[in-house]
């Protein structure tokens, strides 16, 4: 096994920038940062949405970033 191995590096880049950055700093940075939006949507359809998160114990935000993952 090589002690670099380019594709490996690529694949995990954000890994790899993280512990330079805890090289620089001290600290170890989020891998990754949530951000708050504002959507519109009918009020029928979220009170669907709000109904299934209710009933299968979870939360509308992760529904929505499960589904986004798949795009």
């Amino acid at each position: 096994m090589k002690l670099y191995d380019k594709k490996r590096f690529e694949k995990h880049a954000d890994l790899f920038e993280a512990l330079a950055e805890y090289d620089r700093t001290g600290k170890l940075p989020k891998l990754s940062y949530k951000k708050r939006i504002d959507v519109t949507i009918d009020a029928a359809i979220l009170r669907k949405v709000k109904e299934y998160c209710k009933k299968n114990n979870i939360k509308v935000s992760n529904l929505i970033e499960n589904k986004l993952k798949i795009l």
